[in-house]
């Protein structure tokens, strides 16, 4: 069966008129006229609207059959129930498919919404004399980082500069500090030693790098002090 013969079926079926589909196509019925006397297919530019008018694929225009259901069986029923709506209950039922779809959307933004804390930071670096600074906040910018349990546990940031405490510090980092007079021996803190500020493994009476090529720094008959300890790097926003 040639393709204007499908087409003139399927209209009897969907109880569609002929001029109809011509005034959607904005085609004269002439033309149409033309296609069934000379048993000619409509050009390939009228397929995709012709089967959007018929609400059809052009699978089934061209073949007169459904082809086989590539969805879930859930989905597949879903449409089944669909098919089976009259055209105002189809429309209404995509209206309320779409704004559950949107409503869930928004109920996903906000689950996936990361909560954010605001510390302060210096511009001054660790590898730089940081003195007394440490304690002047107003000084300070105010950095919204992401919330973490370690960020909830710090009073200040400080930035890496350097890269002596690779591979667990880079330089660049934001180190979130918990404000301390000391630190225990094998944990990492933020120290001055003679008018310098320090990230470095607290090892008693020396400060250990973690990157070989940086020599420990003696704090033997040297002035020392702790300022915190290092809880991990800051996720910025």
């Amino acid at each position: 069966m040639s393709l204007i013969n499908n087409i003139l079926d399927i209209l009897k079926d969907k109880h569609k008129k002929q001029s109809e589909l011509c005034t959607y196509l904005g085609i004269n019925t002439s033309t149409m006229t033309n296609w069934k006397n000379r048993d000619t297919d409509p050009p390939a530019k009228y397929i995709i609207p012709i089967c959007e008018f018929l609400s059809i694929s052009p699978y089934y225009l061209l073949t007169g059959k459904e082809k086989s259901p590539s969805l879930p069986n859930d989905e597949q029923e879903l449409l089944s129930y669909y098919k089976k709506l009259p055209e105002r209950e189809k429309q209404r039922l995509i209206g309320r498919a779409s704004a559950l779809a949107e409503l869930y959307e928004e109920q996903v933004i906000v689950e996936n919404r990361v909560n954010t804390i605001s510390l302060h930071c210096s511009d001054n670096r660790v590898s730089a004399g940081i003195g007394d600074e440490l304690y002047d906040y107003e000084q300070w910018d105010t950095i919204d980082i992401v919330e973490t349990k370690e960020s909830r546990k710090a009073d200040f940031m400080l930035k890496v500069d350097g890269s002596s405490m690779e591979p667990k510090f880079y330089d660049g980092d934001y180190v979130l500090i918990r404000q301390q007079p000391a630190v225990d021996i094998g944990q990492i803190g933020i120290f001055d030693v003679d008018g310098k500020g320090y990230i470095k493994k607290f090892d008693g009476d020396k400060l250990i790098s973690l990157n070989p090529d940086y020599d420990d720094i003696s704090l033997v008959n040297r002035e020392f002090r702790c300022f915190g300890l290092v809880l991990g790097t800051a996720e910025l926003i």
